[in-house]
């Protein structure tokens, strides 16, 4: 009897595991028109200003703003969540506190091959890989 239990219990967790799963994916974020705000980059979390260190993905192509230079660039999807960003490009303003993340930010997008996206976190990753972890904004 307790091992009838236990399977039953084992089954309903599953089963609601997978309906939340599909929940998450029904209302994840879409890549392109929302604010993504950097949280994560090499595997270490970071706290920034919500004004800064932020993208945005839309038929113009990338946008964003790093520590205090403003971001562009272009992009491409494909299949398999491929995404490749090129011509990126900044403003060239004094941020020194800042300034070596916003370039490493700028590295992390040129060496993105592809994007996962979990319901309102975006992950640029390089072959399987994690380089950054984004968080939509509040719109």
């Amino acid at each position: 009897m307790k091992k009838l239990f236990t399977l039953l219990m084992v089954a309903a967790l599953a089963v609601g595991c997978c309906s939340a799963c599909r929940m998450r994916v029904k209302n994840a974020k879409p890549l392109e028109g929302t604010v993504w705000h950097l949280v994560k980059m090499g595997g270490e979390s970071l706290t920034l200003p919500a004004d800064s260190f932020n993208i945005i993905l839309n038929e113009n192509g990338l946008g964003g703003r790093g520590a205090c230079n403003s971001l562009l660039g272009q992009y491409a999807t494909g299949e398999k969540m491929a995404l490749q960003f090129s011509a990126l490009g900044s403003t060239k303003m004094l941020c020194p506190e800042n300034e070596p993340l916003e370039m490493k930010m700028l590295q992390v997008l040129s060496e993105t091959t592809h994007y996962d996206i979990d319901y309102d976190m975006l992950m640029l990753m390089k072959n399987g890989t994690i380089l950054a972890v984004f968080k939509a904004q509040a719109q």
